[in-house]
């Protein structure tokens, strides 16, 4: 006599395959984004850090030489700290209305195109006393102190609000 609850199962069912590929579609299609954020987010404390260094250079630099304001008398090349580019950010020491800035442009990725402005300590400078709109570089220094800004409508990509001044990075 044979016991037919004594059976194995040799492996699994065709619906039991593809329930388990469909959730972990849904994992990954939920994940992707959040990566993707994630990188992005990564990329702004690169480029803060970056444009950081080669303001403080940049500063070092101007009061080696003497100088006030710059007026493109020099390059990254002849900065006391090893600056280029990479493939993800382009940087700049004279962005146009703010040429005691430093700038840098984002050259692929979500953020695309998107200009990042480091003032630092020449904000005072490049800012004097005034009434400024409240989305503009001047108006978030003198309402908030803030020293790093974003251009471009992809500042959202990295979780920062977009500035209304135009920004070019040379």
């Amino acid at each position: 006599m044979t016991n037919c609850f004594n059976k194995s199962k040799a492996g699994f069912t065709l619906i039991e395959i593809l329930v388990a590929v469909l959730i972990v579609a849904v994992l990954a299609a939920m994940a992707v984004p959040m990566y993707e954020r994630t990188i992005e987010k990564s990329r702004r404390g690169e480029v803060s850090v970056t444009l950081k260094r080669l303001g403080d250079a940049k500063l070092r630099t101007m009061t080696n030489m003497d100088l006030d304001t710059f007026n493109n008398e020099f390059t990254k090349n002849q900065l006391d700290s090893g600056f280029s580019d990479n493939d993800d950010f382009h940087y700049s020491l004279y962005p146009t209305q703010f040429p005691n800035g430093v700038c840098a442009v984002r050259l692929r990725g979500s953020g695309q195109g998107t200009i990042f402005l480091y003032l630092g300590e020449i904000a005072a400078e490049a800012c004097p006393s005034g009434t400024y709109g409240a989305d503009t570089v001047c108006g978030l220094y003198r309402t908030k102190g803030q020293r790093f800004f974003c251009a471009g409508s992809k500042c959202n990509a990295y979780g920062m609000d977009s500035v209304s001044n135009t920004i070019t990075c040379n």
